[in-house]
């Protein structure tokens, strides 16, 4: 079937307002059949989050000044976005038995000052199912056929589940709970959050999870395409508030836009490709304030465009490792090493390897990482560098022009930028370099000048 799986987040839901827009954009689609998944308010899901720690603290007045503030919200929220009174009723209803189920749970947190990675996910999955809800109550006073659908258990699992096994038991129950409401002529309003992931979703998949539901419902749904509505007109060549200068990109590759995600592009979640590339779903960024705009295209192939590069990002909040140890030729060193990565669930970014040294990059906000640490340090020696910033380059155009790695390194050196450590992928799409972290700016700035201003 022509279907679409549409997905909105904080900003495009930030207020009764822009409700009322993603409600006109849903109402006026040109595709009939369609789902919604929407992200919480935006600000909800750091107040939650506020709030569970404030509940880990024992201190339960804070959990309640933090509660008035989100009640606020949505109740005024709400009052601007229906008419009919007895919808309104039942929306008020719904609002308040959710937030006091939410206090109690708080309360009881207050006194075994503990939260669990499943506990974390039930405060956080509120702010997507209040604002799920409230599109629905939006679109039923429109007199449109709209189901409010709450992911946040859809699947019950044990919490040592393979996530193989784990998104082939979600992907058969998103089909079953959601399809039947589209074959209807319904329009799902789904919640951002789905659950129960082992882990947490928070810890497993991370903020901004609602962009990975909506691949995993077009893809539960046989989508001809996956749209991301956000806060601007597609996918850029660089950071707008640190040049202005960034053009649009029309059309990128399914790979392409994953090493962007990975790297620091804040439009699109980094786990949103793969349920698109397994079918082969066209994803589009829009923008949510103004509809009109093309966005950008994510396909399979993608297309080339005139620079040498599509995109300049900086991937920040990095710690850099360095190990040194004359083993490093001896048969297994680098299995060794890694095995104590896997075993304290540290992932590497980027590695550079030397006869006497191998450096590599890692999120600095790892749980694990000293822990890690002190078993590295049990064979060989260790050099911390924290405050980093990976600035990557993204694009296939540079397979087919020279010189683009020395430009990139030219104007670095130029802005006075220093290099720790440069990375190339094998399929040439990428060359990364690691600087300090309050270089980021100037560093993009000059890259995105030597590859983009200089042919305007």
């Amino acid at each position: 079937m022509n279907y679409h799986s549409l997905k909105f987040g904080g900003t495009s839901m930030g207020s009764a307002q822009n409700i009322k827009t993603v409600g006109s954009i849903i109402m006026q689609h040109p595709v009939e059949k369609k789902s919604v998944v929407v992200s919480a308010m935006s600000g909800i899901t750091d107040i939650l989050i506020s709030m569970g720690k404030q509940a880990t603290l024992g201190n339960f007045t804070g959990v309640q000044s933090l509660m008035e503030i989100v009640a606020n919200k949505h109740y005024q929220t709400l009052e601007e976005l229906v008419v009919s009174e007895s919808i309104k009723t039942q929306g008020k209803a719904f609002i308040e038995k959710r937030l006091s189920e939410l206090e109690e749970f708080l309360r009881a947190i207050t006194i075994i000052k503990e939260i669990s990675p499943r506990s974390h996910d039930a405060i956080v999955a509120v702010g997507e199912v209040l604002s799920a809800w409230l599109l629905a109550l939006h679109l039923q006073d429109k007199n449109i056929d709209s189901e409010f659908v709450n992911l946040e258990s859809i699947l019950e699992v044990e919490e040592h589940t393979p996530q193989k096994i784990f998104f082939d038991l979600l992907n058969a129950s998103l089909k079953n709970r959601i399809v039947p409401v589209v074959e209807r002529g319904g329009i799902p309003i789904i919640t951002g959050f789905f659950g129960r992931i082992p882990g947490g979703i928070v810890g497993a998949v991370g903020r901004g999870y609602s962009d990975f539901t909506a691949a995993l419902v077009g893809y539960a749904c046989s989508a001809e395409e996956i749209e991301i509505w956000t806060d601007v007109s597609g996918i850029l060549s660089a950071d707008p508030r640190i040049v202005p200068s960034a053009i649009e990109i029309s059309e990128l590759s399914f790979e392409e836009a994953s090493e962007l995600a990975n790297y620091g592009a804040k439009v699109i979640h980094p786990q949103t490709i793969w349920p698109a590339v397994k079918n082969n779903i066209l994803v589009r960024i829009k923008n949510t304030m103004r509809p009109n705009d093309v966005g950008t295209a994510i396909t399979a192939e993608g297309k080339l465009c005139p620079y040498a590069c599509k995109s300049v990002t900086a991937k920040k909040n990095i710690t850099m490792l360095t190990l040194y140890s004359f083993e490093m030729q001896s048969h297994g060193f680098m299995a060794k090493v890694f095995e104590k990565f896997g075993q304290h669930q540290v992932s590497v970014d980027l590695i550079a390897t030397s006869e006497a040294s191998v450096s590599v990059t890692i999120d600095a906000g790892n749980a694990f990482l000293e822990n890690l640490l002190q078993d590295l340090q049990t064979f060989c020696k260790v050099e911390k560098e924290d405050n980093k910033a990976i600035l990557a380059i993204i694009g296939r155009e540079m397979q087919y022009k020279t010189g683009v790695a020395g430009k990139m390194f030219a104007a670095l050196g130029n802005a006075g930028v220093n290099i720790r450590l440069i990375s190339q992928g094998a399929p040439e799409i990428n060359i990364s370099a690691v600087i300090n972290e309050e270089d980021a700016p100037k560093a993009i700035k000059a890259v995105h000048e030597i590859f983009f201003d200089i042919i305007k």
